[in-house]
């Protein structure tokens, strides 16, 4: 676990925007600035219907975004993918980012993060996959054997 882009938002945080943002659609209209730290929130949560729910806000805010909110937006998309395990959905968002600022270490960070995380669970992907093809030949060996007998 990384503290960095693992770090979960605080509940009644997330309340609180919850509630900002539901009293603003309320009203007819939801800044983007209440949007943005709404989504933010929800990409941190523990939960991954929030984060889902985070990434779908940020997502609607990315086409008409300044060149720096485009940045903001795109790393957080990046984050909530991540944190989904949509790693090549991440990684598409840091390229971005990163088309906008190259030299941003936030987004260097997380994709190399993404990247080691893509290579461990692919690794532990093919141990797993290796280990069903084991443990089925396995089965069917013992099948053979018996039906032999």
């Amino acid at each position: 676990m990384d503290p960095e882009f693992d770090d979960v938002v605080a509940p009644e945080d997330l309340m609180a925007l919850e509630r900002r943002f539901a009293e603003e659609r309320r009203g007819g209209a939801v800044s983007r600035r209440c949007q943005f730290e709404y989504g933010w929130a929800l990409v941190r949560s523990r939960y991954r219907s929030d984060v889902q729910r985070g990434v779908a806000l940020l997502g609607e805010l990315l086409p008409e975004g300044t060149r720096e909110e485009q940045r903001d937006y795109s790393f957080y998309l990046a984050l909530g993918n991540y944190r989904l395990k949509e790693y090549e959905r991440s990684l598409s968002h840091l390229d971005r980012l990163l088309a906008l600022e190259p030299q941003n270490q936030q987004g260097l960070r997380l994709r190399r993060h993404v990247r080691d995380r893509m290579r461990r669970d692919g690794l532990l992907g093919a141990a797993i996959v290796g280990g069903v093809a084991l443990g089925v030949a396995g089965l069917l060996g013992l099948a053979i054997s018996r039906a032999r007998h």
